[in-house]
C-alpha cells in the first residue's frame, strides 16, 4: 500500500507561518508528488462570469486553505488533466484552468 505523504494538520499550519515569505504558485507549476499547501483559490478570466461558481464548487470539494495535496498524476506528456490527491485522501482530476485558480506553497 501506497505511504501516505502528507502531514497533520499541524504540521501544516505551522510550515504555512514559518513560510510567510514564499512565493505561492499555481498547483500547475509544482512536480508530481511534490507536497504543497494551498494558499488561496484565485479568479480565471477563462472562466469568465462563472469563475466565482468555479471558486465555490473547488472550495466545496475540498481545496481550502491550508489544505495539504499533492499531484498524484499528470496527463500525456506532463500535460494536464492532472489527478490531485487531498490530504483527506480523496483524489480529483483538474484541468489547466482549475488547476491555474488554486495557489500553494511548497512543504
Amino acid at each position: 500500500m501506497e505511504q501516505a505523504m502528507f502531514v497533520s494538520n499541524t504540521a501544516v499550519s505551522e510550515a504555512s507561518k514559518t513560510m510567510a515569505n514564499c512565493q505561492a504558485y499555481a498547483l500547475l507549476e509544482f512536480d508530481k508528488n511534490q507536497p504543497v499547501v494551498i494558499e488561496e483559490i484565485i479568479e480565471n478570466p477563462r472562466f469568465g462570469d462563472i469563475d466565482k461558481v468555479v471558486e465555490q464548487r473547488l472550495k466545496d470539494l475540498g481545496f481550502l486553505p491550508n489544505t495539504a495535496l499533492r499531484i498524484v498524476a499528470k496527463g500525456l506528456f506532463g500535460k494536464p488533466p492532472y489527478a490531485v490527491q487531498l490530504a483527506s485522501g480523496v483524489q480529483f482530476s483538474l484541468r489547466m484552468d482549475e488547476l491555474k485558480k488554486i495557489r500553494c506553497r511548497a512543504l
